[in-house]
């Protein structure tokens, strides 16, 4: 899947690309894989962890050696559609009140589609109300893999604790608008270290509470990084982040909620069926 992964990217009919490769300590062929993609093409840059830095710092890697104005993630087995940059790009260079855009996200197992991510834009002119919509919004997350611009990316650290990359985003939502474009979509692989919250758990090394509790989890962390370690909310009023982190708290908490009072239905449902 790297291949393909990699392939998609060189393939963008955006021709001012690097591509940056991690390589978290694979013990596979990773390596060679990479190195050929480095030998045919000087956007290619490969670099292999002397030891398995987790999950986060992976990803943070790749961001700090990042040269370009914009910026994505891809995970090894996802790909793109040919215009995926140039079409996000072009509506954050032409709009500079958008933080980030990105495309409709398809989910596929075993190369066979079988859902499509959820689709929602944050265009509110109040930084809280786009910071409430997306912690009510998120789901699936597709939105990750959109295209943010680098600089204001790097500013932002990737908590390496159960719903992490929703705490990031919402760093950037702070900044500006998003947009999930419909004509371009970024294609994900189900399954591997996100295929549930205990595989997630173990690659990011967390306590194996966070994958029993992970809606708690994550409004316990989105909370605490409202108020103290969101580094793109240090400029906003304090009153404003605290009244905000409780709203997102409960936000966040209902989630959960919602999802147990689903499952009892749905086990009251099959015992009045018996």
């Amino acid at each position: 899947m790297l291949r393909r992964s990699i392939d998609s990217v060189l393939r963008q009919d955006y021709a001012q690309i690097e591509v940056l490769i991690s390589d978290n300590f694979s013990t596979d062929n990773t390596q060679s894989v990479c190195q050929q993609f480095c030998e045919k093409d000087r956007r290619v840059r490969y670099v292999q962890q002397s030891s398995n830095i987790g999950a986060s710092a992976n990803f943070k890697d790749v961001l700090t050696r990042a040269s370009g104005e914009y910026f994505m993630w891809l995970g090894d087995d996802d790909w793109i559609d040919s215009a995926y940059v140039s079409s996000c790009v072009s509506l954050l260079a032409s709009d500079l009140d958008t933080a980030l855009v990105s495309g409709a996200p398809q989910y596929y197992s075993e190369g066979k589609k079988v859902s499509e991510g959820k689709m929602f834009n944050l265009e509110q002119r109040s930084w809280v109300a786009r910071v409430v919509g997306y912690y009510g919004k998120v789901a699936d997350n597709g939105m990750f893999y959109g295209i943010m611009r680098t600089a204001k990316l790097q500013q932002v650290n990737i908590p390496n604790t159960m719903a992490g990359d929703w705490h990031l985003l919402a760093n950037i939502v702070s900044t500006g608008k998003t947009r999930m474009l419909t004509s371009v979509s970024v294609h994900r692989e189900l399954g591997g270290a996100t295929a549930s919250y205990r595989k997630i758990a173990e690659s990011l090394g967390l306590p194996k509470i966070q994958a029993v509790l992970p809606m708690a989890t994550a409004a316990c962390g989105a909370w605490k990084n409202i108020i103290f370690n969101g580094q793109l909310y240090k400029s906003r009023n304090i009153l404003r982040r605290v009244a905000l982190a409780n709203v997102v708290f409960i936000v966040v908490a209902l989630k959960n909620m919602w999802r147990y009072l689903g499952f009892i239905k749905r086990f009251l449902k099959l015992d009045i069926n018996k």
